[in-house]
């Protein structure tokens, strides 16, 4: 169109862009090009709209991003690069014949968990089952092969399992000295546990973590004589329970169902007292349908703990 308006004649007569631009019927064909270059603009915008509504993990993803996966959405290889952005743990996923299903996923630290069975890769579809069905399982084993579960897992199964122990002790069933007494075996079983392996490495150093932590919240229970599970010093804890054939994590008033994301195996959080009050006030922000914004000093977990608190609803 511009060029029907703009003849080679009329560069060499007068080459000046002023002289141009001022010409009329050019400047009409440049403004309807504008305008049609806005209402696709305007169009292609509604169209990843419409993408993200239907997917909102899109969200995470810019246009550009966005309309590579679309534009390739039959290329293993391009959304590989982007599933890193889509959830937090999955660096890849290994697919079946024909890239039509997927049979397991890996983290960025190297592992792998099977799929309970393999994916469609179709459309609106996340799937946690075999996340749900490795936790049911870890949870009813008494002596854990921490070679055998991912990390996610192993540490779901430990949570949920302390916090019944610990109700049995504050009913009276249990004594406090005797759960201490096996968390600390526990401990040391791990703590002497000689592995080469990076992954196997990583999920001992999380249940450590976490032993520490439940050692620590025993000796909270009891330096406050603490013998009743409605009691502050227990109430105030993250706590993890099975509720039908699914895990509920609660601390105070506040219920949230586990949505079995995979988190991948990265590095685990240190517990301290700080960032127990942090757990406490963000979970009690989300279950009024508010947000928190934690402050602090650089370098002292605020970031992370929003990311341990993000992954449970």
């Amino acid at each position: 169109m511009i060029a029907r308006n703009l003849s080679p004649s009329d560069v060499v007569r007068d080459a000046r862009l002023v002289s141009l631009c001022n010409r009329q019927s050019l400047r009409k064909s440049l403004e309807l090009v504008t305008d049609q270059l806005n209402r696709c603009q305007k169009a292609l915008n509604q169209f990843l709209e419409e993408k993200r509504s239907a997917f909102p993990r899109f969200y995470f993803l810019g246009d550009d991003d966005l309309l590579e996966i679309l534009g390739q959405s039959t290329n293993p290889t391009v959304i590989q690069s982007h599933l890193k952005k889509l959830f937090q743990g999955i660096d890849k996923v290994v697919f079946g014949s024909g890239n039509e299903t997927i049979s397991a996923v890996l983290s960025a630290q190297g592992e792998v968990v099977q799929l309970s069975r393999p994916v469609r890769v179709v459309a609106q579809v996340e799937m946690r089952s075999t996340l749900r069905k490795l936790c049911l399982e870890a949870i009813r084993e008494e002596n854990v092969d921490p070679a055998r579960y991912p990390s996610q897992v192993l540490c779901l199964a430990e949570q949920v399992r302390f916090c019944r122990d610990c109700e049995q002790v504050l009913d009276g069933s249990r004594d406090f000295s005797k759960l201490k007494s096996a968390l600390q075996d526990q401990l040391r079983a791990y703590t002497n546990t000689k592995v080469e392996d990076v992954v196997l490495d990583l999920k001992l150093k999380a249940l450590i973590l976490d032993i520490i932590h439940h050692i620590d919240v025993v000796e909270q229970l009891v330096s406050n004589s603490s013998n009743s599970t409605q009691c502050w010093t227990w109430q105030k804890q993250l706590r993890f329970y099975v509720v039908g054939d699914g895990v509920v994590a609660r601390q105070v008033n506040s219920e949230f169902a586990y949505t079995y994301e995979y988190q991948g195996n990265t590095p685990k959080l240190v517990h301290t007292p700080l960032t127990d009050k942090c757990y406490l006030t963000l979970t009690q922000a989300m279950s009024m349908g508010l947000g928190g914004n934690p402050y602090g000093p650089a370098g002292t977990g605020k970031t992370e703990s929003v990311k341990v608190i993000s992954s449970l609803p």
